[in-house]
Order: C-alpha cells, then sequence, then structure tokens
C-alpha cells in the first residue's frame, strides 16, 4: 500500500507501517520511509520526514529508540543523494508557504545524517536551472543545519551577485542579467550570519 501509485493508498499504507512502535522498530520500516523522501504528494511527504527525524529524538535522558534502529535509518539516509535533497527543499519551500505542517528539526536531523548534503545543498543553491525559490530553500536550509564548510562558497555567491547589482546601478542602461537572482540576497546575508555565529 505504501508504494502505491494511488495517494491514498500510501496514505493508508503510511499509517500501518508507522502506527505502532513494534512496527516502527522494524528494519523494513526506516528502509521503505527513506525511500520515500521524495514522496510527490508534499503532505505525505512531509509525514515521512517527520517519522524518520523522530527516530532521533531524545526523550529525558536517552533516545527514543535504541542504537540498533537509529542506526538502521541513519544507514538507508546515508544512500540519499542529490534528488531526495531536492525534495527536502522543496518540502522545505512548500513549509515556509505554509502548505504543509513540517517540524524544522526533523529536516534538521536528517540532513546531518546524509554524506556530501552540505556540498548537494550548495550546488543547488548555485544552480540557475533550479527555480529561485528552491534556490532560496536551500540556503535556509544550510543555516539552519549549520552547515559551515558551505559558508566560501555562500560568500562567493553573494560577492558575484552584489557585484553584479553594483554593475547595473553603475550601468543604468544595460538590462539586468539575471535579476531574480538577487532574491537569493536575503537568504544568503541571513544564512552567513547564522554560519558565522555557529562557528
Amino acid at each position: 500500500m505504501f508504494v502505491s501509485p494511488h495517494v491514498e493508498e500510501r496514505r493508508r499504507g503510511f499509517a500501518i507501517l508507522c502506527g505502532s512502535e513494534a512496527a516502527r522498530a522494524s528494519a523494513l520500516t526506516p528502509h521503505l520511509l527513506a525511500s520515500r523522501v521524495d514522496e510527490p504528494d508534499l503532505t505525505l511527504r512531509a509525514l515521512i520526514v517527520n517519522v524518520l527525524g523522530d527516530y532521533f529524538e531524545i526523550r529525558g535522558r536517552g533516545h527514543r529508540y535504541p542504537p540498533e534502529v537509529r542506526g538502521a535509518v541513519a544507514g538507508e539516509l546515508r544512500k540519499l543523494e542529490r534528488r531526495p535533497l531536492l525534495a527536502l527543499v522543496e518540502l522545505l519551500a512548500a513549509s515556509r508557504d505554509g502548505k504543509v505542517s513540517l517540524r524544522p528539526e526533523s529536516l534538521r536531523r536528517l540532513c546531518e545524517r546524509i554524506p556530501n548534503a552540505s556540498a548537494w545543498l550548495t550546488g543547488i543553491a548555485g544552480d540557475r536551472n533550479v527555480p529561485v525559490q528552491l534556490r532560496r530553500s536551500a540556503i535556509d536550509l544550510i543555516g539552519l543545519v549549520g552547515f559551515v564548510d558551505s559558508a566560501p562558497a555562500l560568500q562567493g555567491l553573494l560577492l558575484r551577485l552584489e557585484g553584479r547589482r553594483a554593475g547595473q546601478q553603475a550601468m543604468q542602461f544595460a538590462p539586468s542579467d539575471w535579476p531574480e537572482d538577487e532574491a537569493l540576497l536575503p537568504a544568503l546575508k541571513t544564512t552567513l550570519g547564522v554560519l558565522a555565529a555557529d562557528q
């Protein structure tokens, strides 16, 4: 049901899969959940990310799930690459627009465990083939997780955009090169400020 082509079936499958602690502690559950972080239905994708984040939740003095279960989830997350990360970026954008209910700490917990997540997100932020709202969310996600190793690349992007902007102001007769890129400036400045404070 969870991998059905029909979204209502997938939602029912998700409810059954995550309906009990015993089912969630099964090694198969993290595998199925991690394989669907790019779920087409954004509402269901948010539920999947929230549940995956729950595996690393600390309650009281210890984690909610034992080390072997957390290890199984982390092992699945280590397999994720650019496409699933782009799905997480899209989810953050949808959350910021009020379209889905997403816990930011869940997103942070997942990204912390994805190898090269910092590099993938930095690449998305600088990719002009990606819609600007997703690029902005990639920058926000870098700050949310605290990927300080992304700071030099983001600083370079900021300097290029500000330099291009200064050039446009000096030559007002010239057409703007990539005007939508300027929408990234506030996110870049905010994230660089967060990363500087984390260092």
